[in-house]
């Protein structure tokens, strides 16, 4: 028989001071499935911002790379020649979360995917995710690819301190790409001032979601941005529940109010 899922972890912060209003197995190792996409962000961000490399330049998509992802993973629909620059690959990653873009992403900017993930776990190491290693560039189900729930809302947490800019993509309701075309699959983006971050899935992981929010809150004088992680949920309305349950409670609880939490 299968071993028993652990149990759901979650965590909610402070996106500028990093506090932490809600946790719950929130150190639990597990693995983060395309939530490891927000460390190829970070990694690709801080190239850019380093001169390394440009959100224009043009990349060659490898054969190879298209090739290595199933039919049951997502994908931004790569075609092996074409080119594309690095700017769209990374909003193919994150709004639709194409492990074509992660795996092509990868390879140019450090030549492999081995070499990449050398890179995102001394990335890992630098901002002090203690729980986390990295074994797979998109996330897919591998052995020692694990994380956090408190990993993920801090890398998440990094991602927009450094890189705010990151959240005009990942409010993106949909991406098109040639005749692909497929709607941002995390469903609170309809929910008030909700504008990232990333959705994710495996049969081992669960069904994943940091989400980020920015409200305004009696008593402060500009609106506070939170952030939520779920990992391993039972199915996505559970996972979106948990989200927006936890996202209310930690905005009620910075105005001094209070939200049961079921």
């Amino acid at each position: 028989m299968p071993s028993p899922r652990p149990p759901v972890s979650s965590i909610t912060l402070d996106a500028g001071s990093f506090a932490v209003i809600h946790q719950e197995n929130a150190d639990l190792q597990r693995p983060p499935a395309s939530l490891t996409k927000l460390m190829i962000a970070y990694a690709a961000y801080e190239q850019v911002a380093s001169g390394a490399a440009a959100w224009e330049m043009p990349v060659t998509v490898a054969a190879e790379d298209v090739h290595a992802v199933a039919d049951d993973e997502t994908r931004m629909g790569l075609v092996p020649g074409e080119t594309v620059t690095l700017g769209r690959l990374l909003q193919g990653m994150l709004v639709v979360s194409g492990n074509d873009a992660a795996l092509v992403l990868a390879r140019h900017l450090h030549g492999s995917q081995a070499a990449y993930l050398q890179h995102m776990n001394a990335l890992a190491r630098r901002l002090g995710l203690g729980s986390t290693w990295f074994a797979s560039v998109s996330g897919i189900t591998t052995p020692r690819h694990v994380s956090s729930a408190r990993d993920m809302a801090v890398l998440a947490g990094r991602l927009l301190a450094d890189h705010p800019q990151v959240l005009a993509i990942t409010a993106q309701p949909a991406f098109a790409h040639g005749t692909f075309s497929r709607s941002n699959q995390n469903a609170l983006l309809a929910d008030e001032g909700v504008d990232g971050l990333k959705t994710g899935y495996t049969r081992a992981a669960g069904f994943c979601l940091a989400a980020t929010a920015r409200r305004p809150i009696a008593g402060h004088a500009q609106p506070v941005r939170l952030i939520t992680v779920v990992l391993g949920s039972e199915d996505r309305e559970a996972r979106d529940a948990r989200v927006r349950r936890h996202l209310a409670s930690g905005f009620a609880a910075l105005a001094g109010d209070t939200v049961a939490e079921a």
